[in-house]
């Protein structure tokens, strides 16, 4: 399987996770909710809960000129989360 990096990034903090996955979609539990406390600094206990309830929501899209590369932006907390995924390994 695959290696991903996930990149999240909210309010001027990123967080990396990585996970072997058959693809880069629906696994939020490498990304999403495994963040440790303190990651994201700006994101609270009642931020992160509303991120993981809106991860599933919407689809990541392939950055353009890029190989391997999506991205994909939720509102939390009326800010933008980014999540870029990169497939790092095959």
């Amino acid at each position: 399987m695959p290696l991903y990096t996930y990149v999240v990034s909210y309010r001027g903090a990123s967080h990396v996770a990585q996970g072997s996955h058959s693809n880069f979609k629906g696994f939020i539990s490498t990304w999403c909710s495994n963040i440790p406390s303190g990651a994201l600094p700006d994101l609270t206990p009642s931020l992160h809960k509303e991120l993981v309830s809106k991860a599933y929501q919407g689809d990541f899209m392939a950055v353009p000129n890029k190989v391997h590369v999506w991205r994909k932006s939720i509102e939390v907390g009326g800010n933008e989360c980014l999540v870029v995924a990169v497939q790092t390994e095959r």
